[in-house]
């Protein structure tokens, strides 16, 4: 009778200890993830909320997010300090607010490297594996690994007042830039950059602090840039914007194995849906502000194309020298991977 009931005792505690490991290994990881852009922005909207809807279609309640827009964790150059320091444990954010921190992946920001963004994207997202260049650099030692990446649209020159038709027009111009490799390329073309995020442009370019910007038209209306901007110039590649989804290195290796396949996976699907909306939108947002708040747009002509493409040949190796040991070897890579996905396409 002892036997049986030391039995009974033993099935009872099994299957207690089977049941709370059931419950445990259903229990849902909670993330919070930080950006700052506003929540109907593009990058939001056909991103990373794609991601977030495809994952929780995948894995139903084994993952929850929250989300924290428009800076309200912090501002965006804080946001690899908070997703490395476990604040955030995701965070969404341009690697041009990290200059420091964040070095060979900005090259992506070159201008005249790529025509297709969805190209580009694929080539970030190719060197941001786990072990690439840009992963091996970049990301690894701030604690963050890559989910995914975008490059935006190639930019343009806007400007409030002043129209820009040549070379000259440049002189005494301040410009917005989003990093090192867009300062370069406002100073080689005359004019002077003041660095700062999307997010601040709206009051600085009422303010006067700056006379316009390198920007792509899909970006303006989400910050009203249209209603302060009323001149734009494209023919030339101004170079563009990188952006990445990091999460924090350990968060992420603490993961199921299926998850951090499905993170990963859904970052693919997240980045084709951007880009391709952004592909398809760029121009259809421009011709909106033309005929919606006036916006005036200047084509170069061949001739003062050749003086641009000329005056911003030399930015690349600039851009690379400024690095260091890995800007010539990100220039390289960058550039092998852009032909070899184009090729296939």
């Amino acid at each position: 009778m002892n036997i049986s009931i030391k039995g009974a005792a033993l099935g009872f505690s099994l299957a207690t200890a089977l049941a709370v490991g059931a419950a445990g290994a259903q229990d849902t990881i909670e993330l919070k993830i930080s950006h700052a852009f506003p929540p109907t922005h593009y990058l939001i909207e056909h991103g990373l909320d794609i991601w977030v809807a495809g994952l929780k279609e995948d894995l139903g309640d084994r993952v929850d997010f929250t989300i924290y827009p428009a800076q309200q964790l912090g501002k965006a150059a804080e946001g690899l300090d908070l997703v490395s320091n476990r604040v955030a444990d995701l965070v969404f954010t341009a690697t041009s607010y990290h200059p420091t921190q964040i070095t060979v992946s900005g090259v992506a920001e070159l201008p005249g490297l790529f025509t297709d963004i969805c190209v580009a994207s694929r080539a970030s997202m190719e060197l941001s594996r786990e072990g690439a260049l840009f992963d091996k650099v970049d990301f690894e030692p701030n604690g963050v690994r890559a989910i995914y990446n975008a490059s935006l649209s190639t930019y343009n020159v806007v400007t409030a007042t002043r129209k820009v038709e040549k070379l000259e027009d440049f002189a005494g111009l301040r410009l917005r830039t989003t990093g090192a490799a867009m300062d370069l390329t406002a100073r080689a073309l005359g004019a002077a950059a003041v660095r700062m995020p999307s997010v601040e442009l709206f009051q600085a370019a009422q303010r006067g602090t700056v006379d316009g910007a390198l920007f792509l038209y899909a970006g303006m209306p989400p910050y009203d840039l249209q209603t302060v901007f009323k001149h734009s110039t494209e023919g030339v590649s101004m170079g563009s914007t990188h952006v990445v989804l990091l999460m924090n290195r350990d968060k992420f290796d603490a993961l199921p194995d299926d998850i951090q396949t499905a993170f990963l996976r859904h970052g693919v699907a997240a980045a084709e849906n951007n880009c391709a909306w952004m592909a398809e939108n760029e121009s259809l947002v421009r011709d909106r502000m033309v005929d919606e708040a006036g916006l005036e747009v200047i084509t170069l002509s061949a001739e003062e194309t050749a003086r641009w493409i000329e005056r911003t040949a030399a930015v690349a190796a600039d851009w690379a020298a400024s690095v260091g040991e890995h800007g010539a070897e990100a220039v390289e890579a960058f550039t092998a991977a852009v032909e070899r996905i184009a090729a296939k396409n």
